[in-house]
């Protein structure tokens, strides 16, 4: 954060070009600026725990399980901001420890993910209720210790617009993208990679609730969406079912799902930890084009050193998602070599 906007995506910039395959270097990045440098991140995961008698709420020491707690966070949505600060008296009288997801759901009110080890006070849920028939949340889910179903409180669906405007419903708990507008920005990008390739069949990998998907299946006559979360995977049959879209919504793991012969294009956005064993299969394939999301240039480096003996990059581009960190998001558009070797 000493950095300014324009530094940071310098130095984002340097650290893409150095992870990307040696071959691939002369490639000549495009770069999509934050459209705020605060108060962007509609989304917080926070660590909250009972100690010495008073409940402490942080985000997670580097390398611990440790809340540091922090008068303001910077980066957050003022309406996430603002619920941030209320978890301390949300669960005063509870013991043990959380994780407590917290987004943006109906009306823009803030909803709870909780996933609690030890014992939640009764007076949590009547606090919780309070604030929902109030209007500062819109809902919340309560996961305790090894109950397999939540406690659930008002409406906890998240809701984040989608890039062509109309709602996206997420999966309670489940991933989206750390900022609204640069979400959209990427998505668009995505879409007009792929529209001028005119593709019969394509699948995509880590579909999560359809952030992609919901462009995607106006670029492509037949789309295949690879996710392994229930929720998640509900929650993109209904956002493609409100756009009158087709997609075939499959629930699995991306990392083994065989995507057919015929299959002309992957669109993959792996999670941090990276798509090694899909990038081996690609490597191993016949599939003419891949377009690879990242928010993790170092493991997206290895990755696509798999692929670069068969691809060549088209195009790479960068995407300031998560100004005043190390992250940023990377969108690279391969072509596969003719010639080269399966």
């Amino acid at each position: 954060m000493h950095l300014s906007l324009e530094a940071q995506a310098s130095a984002h910039a340097e650290y893409v070009r150095a992870a990307l395959p040696a071959a691939w270097r002369s490639v000549l990045p495009s770069h999509h600026p934050a459209p705020e440098g605060l108060a962007y991140r509609t989304r917080a995961r926070l660590h909250v725990r009972w100690e010495r008698g008073r409940i402490e709420v942080g985000m997670h020491e580097t390398g611990t399980h440790d809340p540091v707690v922090v008068d303001v966070c910077a980066v957050l949505d003022p309406a996430v901001e603002k619920a941030r600060r209320t978890l301390g008296a949300l669960f005063q009288g509870s013991r043990g420890e959380g994780d407590v997801q917290i987004a943006l759901g109906s009306e823009r009110r803030p909803v709870l993910e909780v996933r609690w080890t030890g014992e939640v006070a009764a007076t949590c849920f009547a606090r919780l209720e309070q604030a929902v028939k109030a209007g500062e949340l819109a809902g919340a889910r309560v996961l305790v210790g090894d109950s397999s179903r939540p406690a659930v409180v008002g409406d906890p669906t998240p809701w984040v617009p989608g890039a062509d405007d109309l709602p996206l419903r997420l999966a309670p708990g489940g991933f989206g993208q750390a900022s609204e507008r640069m979400n959209a920005t990427l998505a668009l990008h995505v879409a007009g990679l792929v529209r001028p390739l005119a593709i019969d069949k394509a699948v995509e990998l880590y579909a999560g609730s359809g952030n992609l998907s919901i462009v995607l299946a106006r670029e492509v006559r037949e789309l295949a969406l690879v996710e392994s979360s229930r929720d998640a995977c509900d929650a993109a049959r209904a956002n493609l079912a409100a756009r009158g879209l087709t997609g075939r919504v499959v629930e699995a793991d991306a990392a083994s799902y065989t995507w057919g012969a015929t299959t002309k294009l992957v669109v993959l956005d792996p999670p941090r930890t990276g798509a090694r064993a899909v990038a081996e299969r690609l490597a191993a394939s016949r599939v003419p084009r891949v377009v690879y999301v990242s928010c993790d240039p170092q493991t997206l480096g290895r990755d696509l050193a798999l692929l670069a003996p068969g691809y060549v990059a088209r195009s790479v581009a960068l995407f300031e998602m998560f100004p005043q960190t190390s992250h940023v998001e990377t969108v690279v558009a391969l072509e596969r070599v003719r010639g080269a070797r399966s």
